[in-house]
């Protein structure tokens, strides 16, 4: 399915509401920078914002401990953060960093809890995407637990590609070891592996996506069961394709 952009915003979700639905948060929206590095949720702290990302992406970590990281989620310009919120919940159990910066529109936490008191169908619609989500989550644990290691990297590079502008990746082999929770070294060679048949380039500090059909058979079926429940859940493909891969950043909520 093409990409279709609304007058409204980037992001999916706020695209895709009702009109009545998102007058309620419309004037409360505040565009914001998403700064990589940045950690907007911590476990165990409540919330008191919400992230619509309409570029970049935000990575969902499970801290075993200081130096035991694991991704267990993204979110990019389909969704939002603080999808729990929608389950009542305040209060998040993993980190939510951004991994790839960006910007997003921003919406106070007791905005959204007063929206969806109001309108049973946006906390229906919004409760898609977490459905969508927690599919997510349990795909990358199955990846985890039963994929070969080129099998999970090149799932990841399909879905940071998936939400990013143009075919440049930003990460590097730590980054990728710590997601991946696996050693660097494994990365590194799994990398030129990749290299070598062509689907990626690989430079410091980056990766280009040469070959998306290939990583996809590389993946070897741990790529592509959440984002098609994505398209079931919520009516469709978020995926950037062709030219919607180079669309120019829309005016801001508000503008």
């Amino acid at each position: 399915m093409s990409q279709v952009f609304g007058d409204r915003s980037r992001n999916l979700l706020l695209n895709g509401m009702d009109p009545d639905d998102y007058a309620l948060i419309k004037d409360e929206l505040s565009p914001t920078q998403l700064v990589f590095k940045d950690v907007i949720e911590h476990p165990g702290e409540p919330i008191d914002y919400v992230y619509f990302p309409e570029e970049g992406m935000l990575s969902i970590v499970s801290r075993f401990s200081s130096s035991r990281d694991v991704e267990v989620g993204v979110a990019g310009r389909e969704g939002m953060s603080g999808g729990h919120m929608l389950l009542n919940d305040r209060f998040p159990t993993y980190a939510t960093n951004v991994q790839v910066a960006g910007y997003a529109q921003r919406l106070h936490a007791d905005v959204l809890s007063q929206a969806i008191a109001q309108s049973r169908r946006l906390h229906d619609f919004l409760l898609r995407f977490v459905r969508a989500a927690e599919i997510q989550t349990a795909s990358t644990a199955s990846a985890n637990g039963r994929a070969k290691l080129e099998e999970r990297l090149s799932r990841w590079l399909l879905m940071t590609h998936d939400r990013i502008i143009g075919d440049r990746l930003e990460v590097t082999h730590d980054l990728l070891s710590t997601m991946l929770a696996c050693r660097r070294p494994g990365v590194t060679v799994t990398l030129h592996m990749l290299e070598g048949r062509g689907l990626i380039r690989s430079n410091r500090g980056h990766i280009i996506v040469l070959d998306r059909d290939g990583l996809e058979e590389t993946a070897n079926g741990s790529y592509g069961l959440a984002e098609a429940e994505y398209k079931r859940l919520l009516g469709h493909d978020f995926r950037l394709r062709g030219a919607s891969r180079r669309l120019p950043t829309p005016a801001t909520v508000g503008a």
